[in-house]
């Protein structure tokens, strides 16, 4: 499946490189197409990393509102509170404009394009690889493996340069660390700490910044990993943090936190903090199979108030077209 990614991406490379090599010796050609190749992939990319953050943004801003609706649709009783309970959750999506599969969508496509871009400078820097490379014929992977960086093939393994390569490396690993922690601070803001799963995942991602600068160096130390790895992810990395900074600088003016966001984390801390229990979802004491059942028709409300809301959408529809 990579392959149908590395195709656009190695023309990309291919396209740049014989831009450069018209006025620059091959080895810094190909260098600096390295360079413009992380800028054109991830530039491609940038607006569906933009799609993702700002859904998440808006996400915690209508949460208020979001929460206040989804406990009237947890406790309607009639198919007409559930109808009126799932309009109003319909008109607040569409008042912030807001589409939950708009935050999950772009991740499909940008991390193939990222795993296409990672094989296709792996591949192209491995030792013996002589095949084509996507649109990368054989001659130009030879030339590839032939390019130097300040005067050591960037095809040798990092483990045997680390004069060469710690400062890379150091870069790299520092801008990827700083990009987890703003990133981080993000996810901080409008963590709900009463539920357990957003809060576990905060915890994994925090520790994730004290394991990754420790997994790269071990990586890049002890692999197989050629120095045009080392070299990609300090550019890549250095993107992605100025792509970081630039969307936290577009959300502070664009979309800040409002007052009721910020104070339904600060009860949600406060509950987490004093080990509040949840609503008890058994406050009448039923049975499990009253329970059982109590479900069971809560669940038949909202299935035939989403029919309703379903057919009058329909019918307006229809009218319209009318």
């Amino acid at each position: 499946m990579l392959e149908v990614f590395m195709y656009p991406v190695s023309g990309i490379l291919k396209l740049w490189h014989l831009l450069f090599a018209s006025f620059l010796d091959e080895s810094m050609a190909w260098l600096v197409a390295i360079v413009f190749l992380v800028l054109t992939v991830r530039s491609f990319i940038a607006p569906l990393n933009w799609l993702s953050v700002r859904s998440g943004r808006i996400s915690a801003l209508m949460r208020p509102e979001a929460y206040a609706i989804r406990d009237r649709l947890n406790a309607a009783t009639t198919v007409e509170e559930a109808v009126a309970a799932l309009q109003d959750q319909k008109e607040l999506h569409e008042r912030y404009k807001y589409n939950p599969l708009v935050g999950c969508l772009p991740v499909f496509i940008i991390v193939p394009f990222f795993l296409g871009l990672y094989q296709v400078v792996l591949r192209a820097s491995r030792i013996g690889q002589v095949d084509h490379v996507g649109l990368l014929t054989p001659g130009d992977v030879t030339s590839f493996r032939a390019a130097l960086l300040n005067g050591v093939p960037i095809t040798d393994f990092a483990r045997d340069h680390r004069d060469l390569v710690v400062p890379l490396l150091v870069l790299a690993i520092g801008f990827t660390v700083l990009n987890m922690i703003i990133t981080q601070y993000r996810s901080f803001l409008t963590l709900q700490f009463d539920e357990k799963v957003p809060r576990r995942v905060f915890w994994l991602m925090f520790a994730m910044i004290i394991l990754l600068p420790w997994i790269l160096w071990s990586t890049a130390m002890s692999g197989p990993i050629p120095v045009a790895i080392i070299f990609y992810w300090a550019w890549t990395y250095l993107y992605t943090l100025v792509q970081t900074l630039v969307y936290e600088y577009i959300m502070y003016r664009r979309y800040p936190l409002t007052d009721a966001v910020i104070q339904l984390r600060r009860d949600s801390f406060r509950a987490w903090r004093n080990k509040e229990t949840k609503k008890n979802k058994n406050p009448e004491g039923l049975s499990k199979e009253d329970l059982r059942a109590k479900r069971k028709h809560h669940a038949q409300i909202l299935g035939e108030a989403r029919k309703q809301i379903r057919l009058n959408s329909q019918q307006a529809a229809q009218k319209e077209a009318e």
